[in-house]
């Protein structure tokens, strides 16, 4: 853009205002009194355009400028006096001057003001003018003159531009929110739900007018707690990411009411105002079932034996290794049972390796039926398995546990193509204190090898000297 419009010496100075100062000179043939009351009516309107904020412009059919008032000379290209007698033409460029000439031009037509905006460079920056322009009555040495009333409206038009920029900004979140993969939902302090996105209907159904009352209503009970704590977290300005909890979600079909159970994953962050005041809550929440089934069953897959569906050998280790750690009450213990398979490999060699997998897998249903609730049973090696028990109160109730064992893995098993004893040597270790995981089966390895060495049909339990086990021992044997 252009510089911009500009104006005269010094405000009020009436002969450097063009039209307005020879006034005396327009009313010859009038009485003394009358020139003295027009000077005095000329003074005044001098002195209220002067002291106008905007900018006051007299200019003729030809854009000429005959006056010029205003308080702020950095809104004018240059001083008055040289503004003076200049045109428009001889002040903007070819556009502006162009559409203000035929605004003038219009105006001076029909009579009738018009208003336009402009945007100026001018000293004191780019700034945005409104501009009334209106005839003023009666010719004045043959040339028809229009006021240019020309007010500074740039704060105006920058909250306009701010306001549009954030109507815009408004809009692509909308859509981005609707073309998200994912629910969003805004709560505001008191709790009301103040938006939701079209993927919160399959989530949740219809939200509105729901509350965060909503939201914990359908959350089920033990996840509550946590639902709460997130969205404390949130409002105290710390970021929430990633929180699963199971939730009952309407089926697609209403009419029938059926709630399923999902786990959905919520993210909240804290909203706030221009001066940082947190206002509220914005969520995301998106059902994640399938995602955690299969990460659920990926889970199993890299924990259990392909076979025999136990726990595989990394899995026991982990398992036992929390189990030894928990806290548990005084003089209780945790038991560890190793199991080996007597003579396995001649059931391979006579029967063959799948009869030796049929034998390996009944063993497997075998121990698990004969372990108490919340014993686990893991295939660590070949033809060797151990039972993890927690809980365990005494070194005799652990040998009472390993013998169940031994008694369950002695029978004669259909392995397809013939009958195959199935006969295993047992041994136990029982320990009130936080071993090592493989610390802890090789006592329970020995003693079963104490057994086998033995050729007993009983258990073999491991003692040692000293606190904690720390050495080895030949065990003593229950039968």
């Amino acid at each position: 853009m252009t510089t911009a419009l500009s104006g005269p010496e010094g405000p009020g100075t009436g002969a450097s205002n063009g039209s307005l100062a020879p006034l005396s000179a327009r009313v010859y043939g009038h009485t003394h009194e009358d020139h003295v009351e027009l000077r005095q009516s000329e003074a005044r309107l001098q002195a209220l355009l002067s002291s106008l904020d905007d900018l006051v412009f007299e200019i003729d059919d030809k854009g000429t400028y005959l006056g010029i008032w205003t308080t702020n000379d950095a809104l004018l290209a240059a001083p008055r006096h040289e503004l003076l007698g200049r045109t428009l033409t001889e002040t903007f460029n070819s556009e502006i001057a162009l559409k203000l000439n035929e605004i003038i031009t219009h105006v001076l037509r029909t009579g009738c003001p018009e208003i336009c905006e402009l945007c100026l460079d001018v000293p004191a920056g780019r700034r945005w003018f409104q501009v009334r322009l209106a005839p003023i009555i009666g010719v004045e040495g043959g040339r028809k003159r229009v006021c240019l009333l020309t007010r500074d409206i740039s704060e105006q038009k920058e909250a306009e531009l701010e306001i549009s920029r954030l109507l815009l900004r408004e809009q692509l979140l909308s859509r981005l929110s609707q073309a998200l993969p994912i629910g969003l939902f805004e709560i505001d302090l008191a709790g009301h739900i103040a938006f939701t996105n079209d993927r919160m209907k399959p989530i949740l159904g219809e939200m509105s007018g729901a509350t965060i009352a909503t939201l914990m209503s359908a959350t089920f009970a033990e996840d509550r707690p946590v639902l709460e704590a997130a969205f404390a977290m949130a409002l105290g300005g710390e970021a929430v990411d990633d929180v699963e909890i199971k939730m009952s979600v309407r089926a697609a079909d209403k009419s029938y009411g059926v709630l399923s159970e999902r786990i959905c994953s919520l993210s909240l962050r804290s909203l706030v105002d221009a001066v940082g005041a947190i206002t509220g809550v914005v969520g995301c929440l998106s059902d994640v079932t399938e995602r955690v089934q299969l990460r659920r069953e990926l889970e199993v897959m890299a924990s259990v034996d392909k076979l025999t569906s136990c726990l595989n050998r990394d899995a026991s280790l982990l398992l036992l290794e929390r189990t030894t750690g928990a806290r548990k009450l005084p003089g209780e213990g945790n038991a560890v049972i190793f199991i080996d398979l007597d003579r396995f490999k001649l059931v391979n060699d006579r029967f063959g390796h799948a009869a030796g997998d049929l034998l390996l897998a009944e063993t497997a249903n075998r121990l698990r039926e004969a372990a108490r609730n919340g014993d686990a049973v893991g295939r660590i090696g070949g033809d060797e398995f151990v039972v993890i028990c927690p809980k365990v109160k005494s070194a005799d109730q652990a040998v009472k546990i390993a013998e169940r064992m031994a008694e369950a893995t002695t029978a004669t098993v259909d392995v397809g193509n013939g009958m195959a004893e199935l006969h295993t040597s047992v041994g136990v270790a029982w320990t009130t204190e936080a071993l090592d995981a493989d610390a802890f089966i090789a006592q329970a390895d020995y003693a079963m090898y104490q057994s086998k060495r033995t050729l007993h049909t009983g258990v073999t339990l491991f003692s040692a000297k000293g606190a904690g086990g720390a050495e080895l021992q030949d065990a003593a044997v229950s039968t």
